[in-house]
């Protein structure tokens, strides 16, 4: 919750979408295919700016990856659902580590 809160800077958010724009035309697939570490791939199922296809689509070209389609998000990180993502970042840390990742 504390990072949540720290990391809030609407400049930030203006940079991300000006990356988004500029990268938007390229084919990112075959750099998806090199990444070698456990990967989850988490989408709000209710993302009205980046459809859930995009997302399946990247968890399909990275191998192995956990995809997480979280009902209820949308483009964003609801406090009510903090901990349900940092479960699935847990999850995939620990796959990368042999740790078992809490509940």
């Amino acid at each position: 919750m504390r990072d949540v809160e720290r990391s809030y800077n609407p400049a930030g958010e203006a940079r991300q979408a000006a990356a988004a724009l500029f990268t938007a035309s390229e084919d990112r697939r075959s750099k998806l295919k090199t990444i070698k570490v456990p990967t989850v791939v988490i989408h709000g199922a209710d993302d009205p700016i980046v459809p859930v296809e995009a997302g399946r689509d990247v968890a399909a070209n990275i191998t192995g990856a956990d995809l997480r389609i979280i009902p209820g998000m949308g483009h964003n990180l609801p406090t009510s659902l903090v901990t349900t993502v940092a479960e699935a970042i847990a999850s995939a840390a620990s796959r990368a580590s042999g740790v078992t990742a809490p509940h």
